[in-house]
């Protein structure tokens, strides 16, 4: 499996979290956010999961009966107790239940990919803490299928203390971040890093950080230029980074503001889930990340348009960057294609060589 969570970048920033948070608590016990006290109220939890669901419905109708909440007992629920509907799932990255329940690990990728993109680029209204024990498989209760005859799977959200809102400025420059990421735009990853907070010089750190690429890699036009390979070189560069690059680290973290360093660790746990599933680089994540981030930045030009030639313009746009995608779509599976073929050749040339 390959397991980047503890991995050099990862670890700086948890440090620097659990640093910021014993400071808060031992200097500025009296100034605690209300966004602290609001996650011990169980009647607000229940609140999130309501206005959640409610997102989907009106924001992602066409993927919101893949995401579910349990349904919450009013009647039985206080500030102290929150009383929910018990699913039955399996857990995120229980291989073997989700093996035994029929549903692929990618298609559950896909979807937690999607999923999470949508609130970020699209809802503004963010699932911080989307861990392994905190999101869950199972079928579809239509029992649906996709076109090859495979079960569609339904994501369950658990926990849903801690949400974060992103204003409009923010969730916009972010998924314009995101976009420039994908698609190996520097100077959209320059602009976009400045306006999130990053500065004129901590622009290729903030990058680095997200995606945990070097810089090089990071701009290079290569459909799989942000995979991680998971290997020694990998974790190698890693530390190196981390090592040489810890003041400036420590200094950007400084500067991000709370919102930002919430999507990093969610950022984080997704990736960490990604990884338990799919189990290999995986590059169509990062695809489904540009798609939304472009939907979610095309709508907000279109809530704007105030011509014909604006919304011209913007169709143009739009009909650009699905071409782009889907050529990004079509060169991934050409590779994947390649890899298993050269996988499977060099398999079947070291069963028929002879024994010495």
């Amino acid at each position: 499996m390959i397991a980047l969570v503890n991995d050099a970048l990862s670890q700086v920033l948890l440090k620097f979290l659990y640093s910021r948070s014993q400071n808060l608590l031992h200097n500025h016990q009296e100034s605690i956010s209300n966004d602290d006290y609001q996650e011990l109220d169980f009647l607000i939890e229940a609140k999130n999961s309501i206005k959640c669901m409610d997102n989907f419905r009106r924001l992602s109708p066409h993927i919101a009966d893949y995401v579910y909440a349990p349904a919450v007992y009013w009647n039985l629920s206080t500030t102290k107790l929150l009383t929910m509907e018990f699913v039955d799932g399996a857990q995120v990255n229980d291989l073997k239940s989700i093996q035994k329940l029929g549903i692929a690990p990618h298609d559950i990728a896909r979807l937690v990919s999607r999923t999470f993109a949508e609130m970020m680029f699209k809802h503004g209204f963010v699932h911080c803490d989307p861990h392994f024990a905190n999101l869950l498989v199972r079928k579809m209760p239509s029992h649906e299928r996709d076109i090859f005859g495979r079960i569609k799977p339904q994501l369950v959200l658990l926990d849903h203390g801690l949400y974060k809102e992103l204003d409009i400025s923010t969730r916009t420059n972010y998924a314009a971040l995101w976009k420039g990421l994908v698609l190996a735009d520097a100077n959209a990853i320059k602009e976009n890093c400045k306006k999130l907070g990053a500065g004129e010089d901590l622009y290729a750190l903030f990058a680095g950080i997200l995606t945990m690429r070097p810089w090089n890699r990071v701009i290079d036009p290569a459909v799989d230029h942000l995979a991680i390979q998971g290997n020694a070189s990998d974790q190698s560069e890693l530390q190196m980074y981390a090592s040489l690059y810890f003041p400036q680290i420590t200094e950007l973290l400084h500067k991000l503001p709370r919102v930002i360093l919430l999507m990093l660790k969610t950022n984080d746990c997704l990736r960490a889930v990604n990884n338990a599933l799919v189990q290999r680089p995986s590059v169509e994540s990062f695809i489904i990340i540009g798609r939304v981030s472009s939907e979610a930045l095309i709508d907000e030009k279109l809530s704007h348009a105030k011509s014909l030639f604006s919304l011209l313009r913007i169709w143009l746009e739009e009909i650009s960057l699905e071409v782009r995608f889907g050529i990004m779509q079509a060169a991934l599976w050409i590779l994947q294609f390649r890899r298993a073929f050269i996988l499977w050749t060099g398999k079947r040339y070291t069963k028929s060589l002879p024994y010495i």
